[in-house]
């Protein structure tokens, strides 16, 4: 018979975010926070207003100019070594193109912050406004 745990709170004895967990193969742990999205979103800014279909410690999102969008985090990051993985489909004239076609990253000339960054969607030489964007955040939270 299955073993079934239910909790609504997990706390490690040593202190209360040391969780470790082994790996698959038993011979390496990791911090359980450590592996864990600490934010994401899936966004439409295929019009002048970007919308939030869903997510997940996202606040809001702006629209700074064709193709950056800034993404506002609920809960900030513990400081600004955090990373996002930014993919997305983008305009390509009257279509959108298939996922993965679209550059999407934090773009390193803005400022990046604990509580927000930009996205920039760049495809074939310019940047570009898109239809679906999907963000993941890892790090620490505050």
């Amino acid at each position: 018979m299955a073993s079934i745990l239910k909790v609504d709170d997990l706390r490690g004895n040593t202190a209360a975010g040391n969780i470790t967990i082994t790996s698959e193969g038993g011979a390496a742990t990791m911090q359980l926070q450590q592996g864990v999205a600490k934010a994401w979103t899936y966004s439409d800014a295929s019009s002048a207003t970007p919308v939030i279909d869903d997510s997940f410690n996202n606040s809001s999102i702006t629209d700074s100019s064709t193709g950056i969008y800034g993404i506002n985090l609920t809960n900030s990051m513990s400081n600004t070594l955090y990373t996002a993985n930014c993919t997305a489909n983008c305009n390509t004239g009257d279509t959108y193109s298939a996922p993965l076609t679209c550059v999407a990253k934090i773009n390193l000339s803005i400022t990046t912050t604990t509580s927000a960054f930009d996205r920039l969607n760049w495809y074939a030489s310019a940047n570009r406004d898109s239809k679906h964007d999907y963000t993941i955040v890892h790090g620490d939270l505050a």
